[in-house]
């Protein structure tokens, strides 16, 4: 675990959640930077990971996982299809046929479905809190992306 409040309530709750099944599961605070060397050396059992999301996945989220020193490529590296996964990755990248590449994207998803090497547990929600004297206030097309260009002040508002 990182720093991460959200992530330790979620660890928190797969421990107890496996313990009802007789699995003990220890949880590990780390530094930030502990836990990055530990994500790269594959120094771990269960790691947190999120996407950057639309308009950036599936393709960043599928593009990291050929790279030795990433989480993703870490959980899967005993995989006995991991080279093949990894070549699939590079075929959908560079696919141009939409169709094929959703089914290359499919076929890459599902071996790693059935596999159990992911938990889909959450998703980040976006909120935003503003004052009523600022109008037209939006998300962006990423959860870091604020498009102030578009927001103004609110005409009759203090």
């Amino acid at each position: 675990l990182g720093t991460s409040a959200l992530q330790k309530s979620l660890a928190e709750i797969i421990q107890g959640e496996l313990a009802k099944v007789g699995i003990e599961v220890k949880l590990r605070a780390e530094e930030d930077g502990a836990l990055v060397q530990r994500q790269r050396e594959g120094r771990f059992g269960m790691i947190f990971a999120d996407t950057w999301g639309a308009p950036y996945d599936p393709h960043s989220f599928v593009s990291s996982m050929r790279y030795a020193g990433h989480a993703d490529y870490m959980a899967q590296r005993g995989l006995p299809m991991k080279d093949a996964i990894d070549a699939r990755i590079a075929e959908v990248l560079g696919q141009t046929d939409e169709q094929q590449r959703a089914e290359g994207y499919r076929e890459i998803l599902t071996t790693l479905h059935d596999q159990a090497v992911y938990l889909p547990i959450s998703y980040l929600t976006a909120i935003s809190v503003s004052r009523n004297n600022v109008a037209n206030v939006q998300f962006g097309s990423t959860l870091f992306d604020v498009p102030f260009e578009v927001m103004h002040p609110a005409t009759g508002k203090p």
